[in-house]
């Protein structure tokens, strides 16, 4: 086997400047599968899709099928500090030398005659499915990247789907209405597969979703509807329970998405993912107390209506002062401070701190004099700037990044 640096690995999988950084389509990623003997048919996977949700409900899903004795893999995306979480075996990221053995792998069969183009998703999905195969995992679950009907993750083995929300967000790329959405997310079925569906506000949406899936579907309307977080904890009981995992489950750490506060000295730090409208729609409307707001978002459709919600927090008192922040990585580039304060509107306290550690400080003086509590809200790129902030001096930031106990030896 062709031997690369851990430096030369790193350089080919990041994406290439200037180059399109995403792709829909199926068929390089069945090709590379192909030449790697297809590791993705060696466990059953369950796929999940949908606007908002997805990735929390495939944490849950990994703690609940650890706590019922499956050695699970998990692969979601973005990541928050390193690269290798987008690969979890038992809850732990894999480390950074088994990601670079599966990476050689992909890396070299990618480079037979003929060659074959992979993103930077790919690239990471294919680890994922070299690293559960090595690992000899129970399931795996997967989380798609954008859509679904021709997401590279629609090459996986999957014996059960499902689907969280259908709300706007890539729009321009996915559809102009919920509708073409909901199509394309849908495309994750497999026929004979059950699909596990959260059910839509929409009648129009679940008439045709029974169209597409027909009597494989199967419609989730959970009892509590308190916050999205637990809307995911009771899917992934309901489809544990399909697979036969009783065992309740310990609530994974999910930073960004699991609703936990963090402190950072005297500060209490509120985390949250939140980046389209429905997101932050949730987050707004749940406020009880007021805050001084971290923000900072990639590239939006309508930026306007999916900060109206912050502009209506701002208003009834709930926001006290705004500190914009552009997030330094992803797939999109970041929303420009400018447009952002024009779109809060001009009864916006703000500030355009130069960095998330600036932020943290200037955020923990208002909060201070204000009483407020510290909301970073956003891309996960700058939640995941916060954690390395709020956490540097600590250590090894391992155990914030495992989602769950381990109910395995270490065998990867």
């Amino acid at each position: 086997m062709a031997e690369w640096s851990h430096n030369e690995l790193r350089d080919w999988l990041a994406p290439t400047p200037g180059k399109k950084r995403m792709r829909l389509g199926l068929e390089n990623v069945k090709d590379i599968l192909g030449r790697l003997s297809n590791p993705e048919s060696s466990f059953p996977s369950i796929h999940v899709a949908g606007t908002n949700g997805k990735g929390s409900l495939c944490a849950h899903l990994s703690a609940r099928g650890a706590a019922n004795g499956v050695l699970m893999g998990m692969f979601s995306s973005p990541h928050l500090v390193s690269v290798e979480e987008r690969v979890r075996i038992d809850g732990r990221p894999i480390s950074s030398d088994e990601f670079d053995l599966a990476l050689s792998e992909v890396r070299l069969a990618s480079e037979k005659e003929p060659e074959i183009e992979v993103t930077y998703f790919e690239k990471t999905m294919l680890v994922a499915m070299l690293a559960f195969r090595r690992a000899k995992i129970g399931r795996a679950v997967i989380e798609t990247g954008l859509g679904g009907r021709l997401d590279a993750t629609r090459c996986v083995h999957a014996d059960l789907c499902a689907i969280t929300t259908i709300s706007e967000d890539h729009m321009e790329i996915l559809g102009p209405t919920l509708m073409h959405i909901l199509r394309e997310k849908a495309g994750i079925h497999r026929k004979g597969a059950p699909l596990v569906m959260l059910n839509p506000e929409h009648s129009d949406l679940v008439d045709e979703a029974r169209r597409i899936i027909g009597g494989d579907l199967i419609m989730h309307s959970p009892e509590n509807l308190d916050s999205p977080w637990v809307i995911s904890r009771s899917m992934a009981v309901a489809i544990g329970e399909m697979l036969g995992w009783e065992i309740d489950h310990e609530d994974p750490l999910w930073p960004g998405r699991d609703s936990n506060t963090y402190r950072h000295g005297n500060n209490e730090i509120f985390l949250s993912a939140a980046h389209n409208y429905e997101s932050i729609l949730s987050e707004m409307t749940r406020l009880k107390e007021p805050n001084t707001l971290i923000i900072g978002l990639t590239k939006k459709q309508d930026l306007h209506r999916v900060l109206a919600p912050v502009k209506a927090a701002i208003e009834r008192k709930m926001i006290e002062r705004v500190l914009i922040l552009e997030p330094k990585h992803g797939r999109l580039p970041p929303e420009n401070q400018q447009d952002v304060i024009e779109a809060l509107g001009t009864g916006a306290m703000v500030s355009v701190p130069i960095d998330m550690k600036e932020a943290i400080e200037l955020a923990s003086s208002i909060s201070r004099d204000k009483a407020t509590r510290i909301m970073v809200m956003g891309s996960i790129h700058l939640v995941g700037d916060c954690i390395e902030i709020i956490h540097t001096g600590n250590g090894d930031l391992d155990p914030i990044l495992q989602i769950h106990a381990s109910h395995h030896s270490p065998c990867f």
